[in-house]
């Protein structure tokens, strides 16, 4: 897909070497997911729209700019929470949303148990950013994007760690060419496969489950 973009940094692939590690215990698993949602916020919001704010410095006036327009942050639950952090501390004006979807363990399908999403009148100009930090099957993500570009949003990111082929290609073939210049999908790697459980290889295991201590 065109609208996919691996995230290349050192340090995304020094905390993502450390999320795979099994024998990293929940603490340290839970600040490197933290670290790294700084790292991948900073990236993602470079798609920020700013425009022309004058201030006045302790010295003179001068112009800078300002980012204006609404951004809302929709982590799937509950693994998306993991990921929140680095996006609401560097702009903390950040609207929170929420959907809640667990996967159904023999038909890999998605099933919602929860959605709440702020009342946003300026869709046209709104960002949207989806958090999911695993995107296996595809069917999470299938199921919010259809949600979100329903509602009438056009500028949409989807951000996650890891990214299995067989998502893509599920992704490719639910949405049509027009759809998918809506939204766009920032990912830190693009791994080789599903296994038959439909989790993703070599991946990280369950993040959820790791993030929560849950195993």
């Amino acid at each position: 897909m065109n609208n996919v973009s691996v995230i290349e940094h050192p340090l995304i692939d020094h905390y993502l070497t450390r999320l795979r590690d099994k024998k990293a215990p929940t603490a340290e698993f839970k600040v490197s997911l933290d670290r790294l949602s700084y790292l991948i916020a900073a990236i993602c919001y470079s798609e920020l729209k700013s425009e022309k704010h004058h201030v006045s410095t302790p010295l003179k006036k001068t112009s800078g700019t300002t980012v204006r327009q609404p951004v809302v942050l929709v982590p799937i639950l509950r693994a998306g929470l993991g990921l929140t952090r680095g996006f609401i501390d560097l702009y903390p004006e950040i609207i929170v949303s929420h959907i809640g979807l667990y996967r159904d363990e023999e038909s890999l399908k998605p099933i919602k148990y929860y959605f709440k999403f702020p009342a946003i009148r300026d869709k046209k100009n709104a960002r949207v950013f989806i958090i999911d930090p695993m995107i296996a099957t595809g069917g999470s993500i299938i199921f919010t994007l259809e949600y979100i570009l329903n509602m009438g949003f056009k500028n949409i990111s989807v951000v996650s760690l890891l990214l299995a082929p067989e998502g893509i290609k599920a992704i490719e073939e639910r949405f049509s060419v027009k759809e998918k210049r809506n939204f766009h999908i920032y990912t830190c790697s693009i791994d080789e496969k599903l296994n038959q459980k439909g989790y993703i290889v070599p991946g990280l295991g369950d993040a959820g489950d790791r993030l929560f201590g849950t195993l």
